[in-house]
Parts: C-alpha cells; structure tokens; sequence
C-alpha cells in the first residue's frame, strides 16, 4: 500500500469551502507537525515546502496580489518551517538533539529511571500541542486578517481543486 498526498488534496481537506485561510493555515501547520514527529526536522521540513509552495503557486506574484494574499504566503511558509520545529519536538525520533539528550542523561545518571519513547511523548506532546496552538493562533493574528477569505477565494477555488486532484490522479497511474 503506497501514502502519498499532494497539496491538493491538503488543500482540499482543510481549505473549507468557500474557503477559509485559518483553517487552510492551521491544516498546513498540523500536517507539517504530525509528519516531523516521526522522522528528523529536516527531511520533515524538504518533504513539506513542496506541499507549502505547490498551494502558493496557485496565488498570485508578489507585485500582482492582494497584501492579504501575501500575507497568506509568509504564513504558510513560516507555519511549516515553525511547525517542523514544534512536531519534533514531541517525539524522540523527531529531533536528534532529544536522543543525545537521552543519552547524556544515561551517562550521567545511570541511576535514575531512563527516558523512554512513552515517557518522552508524555512529558513533550501536551507542551507541543500548546506551543503549536499558539503559534497557530499567532500565524492567524498576524497574517490572516478578517476578510482575507475573499482575496484568496478567487485562487484557491475547492472545485477547482478537486480537478486537478483528479488530472494528479491519472497522472500518477499512468506513471505507474
């Protein structure tokens, strides 16, 4: 069984219809966060711009848009690169500074109780959690003002969308 996904199909779940750039932004952000919980930042980080960058492609240049439009981009870009961050955190796998951390802790305290995945995840995901709604809720404060929604509407139509999901789709069986 093969998992992929595409910034269609990201934008698609969480874009609303008509859309809503919050609930876009904040869909961004979770996806970029889950994946980098399970492996490093930094692939987390290359496997996700294309997804950020496949969604703004579909907005306007810089000269042409909206300021609510380019205000929307920045969001999106530094959502996923602030999310990476936040995801990896809750995990062991997800930062490899949280394994040396574990292993100092070994060696200096054989000891005391060792950190575990489970112990980790319980202490470092409800603090993930919290930091990813506030940056989430700062993203959206900033950069996604009210009335946004009719700017980006225009550019991230659902239907419109949906298509070239479905032109993706056929694409991918013929490649295959």
């Amino acid at each position: 069984m093969r998992a992929c996904f595409s910034s269609s199909q990201v934008t698609i779940i969480f874009c609303g219809d008509p859309v809503n750039p919050r609930l876009l932004l904040l869909g961004i952000c979770a996806t970029s966060a889950f994946v980098s919980m399970w492996m490093h930042n930094t692939p987390a980080a290359v496997l996700m711009i294309p997804v950020a960058t496949g969604i703004l492609q579909r907005l306007p240049d810089k000269e042409a848009a909206h300021p609510d439009v380019t205000r929307f981009a920045k969001a999106v870009i530094l959502g996923v690169i602030y999310s990476v961050a936040i995801g990896g955190m809750s995990t062991l796998t997800g930062t490899g500074v949280n394994l040396i951390l574990v292993g100092i802790w070994e060696s200096y305290y054989p000891e005391e109780k060792s950190i575990t995945f489970s112990s980790w995840f319980l202490f470092g995901f409800p603090l993930a959690l919290i930091i990813f709604f506030a940056l989430c809720g700062i993203l959206c404060f900033l950069y996604c003002p009210k009335g946004s929604e009719k700017a980006l509407s225009a550019y991230l139509d659902r239907t419109h969308l949906e298509r070239e999901l479905e032109l993706l789709g056929q694409l991918i069986s013929l490649l295959i």
